[in-house]
């Protein structure tokens, strides 16, 4: 009962993705969509001050590039909050990862025209009036898969496992 729960069943290709610019925390260029077209991607949206969901997401991640090895897509962390993901902020919370994984941020407007075209929800949370800076955003956790060609392969929820990311990213091999 608990696997027929987990497993998931789509029917036809969600309209997702789309041309974006950000930048590059690590080294500090702009990246689009494009400069990435010619590998596989994993591509997460999240912010780096949310105390559990995207540490526990980007840790899966990490499994997930151990069991592909060689074969693994290039993680990419979409950064939802840029009005506090500076660049430096997005390196050091990085240093916590997978050197492979890249963080991304741009423009409010940047931001938030990524996350449009993967149809992600985000809303910030409520604001202490003493502290503007002390919020979380409440965000989708899904995982999406992109093919070598920029378009939109499979998607992973919360609930999927790492070892079921890495056997379906094969598959689409």
């Amino acid at each position: 009962q608990e696997q027929a729960a987990k497993k998931q069943t789509t029917y036809g290709k969600p309209s997702l993705g789309g041309p974006w610019t950000l930048v590059d925390a690590k080294t500090n260029k702009p990246v689009t969509d494009a400069s990435f077209h010619g590998s596989y991607v994993l591509l997460y949206f999240g912010f780096s001050r949310c105390p559990d969901i995207c540490p526990s997401e980007l840790l899966k991640v990490q499994k997930v590039l151990r069991l592909l090895g060689d074969e693994a897509p290039t993680p990419l962390f979409v950064s939802l909050d840029p009005r506090r993901d500076s660049l430096r902020q997005l390196r050091a919370y990085g240093k916590d990862f997978d050197e492979r994984v890249r963080f991304l941020v741009g423009t409010p407007a940047q931001c938030k025209a990524a996350a449009k075209a993967y149809r992600v929800y985000s809303s910030i949370g409520a604001v202490d009036d003493e502290d503007s800076d002390d919020y979380l955003i409440d965000h989708s956790i899904v995982l999406y898969l992109v093919g070598p060609d920029g378009k939109f392969l499979d998607f992973f929820t919360q609930a999927t496992p790492a070892d079921a990311i890495a056997a379906k990213i094969r598959e689409h091999r």
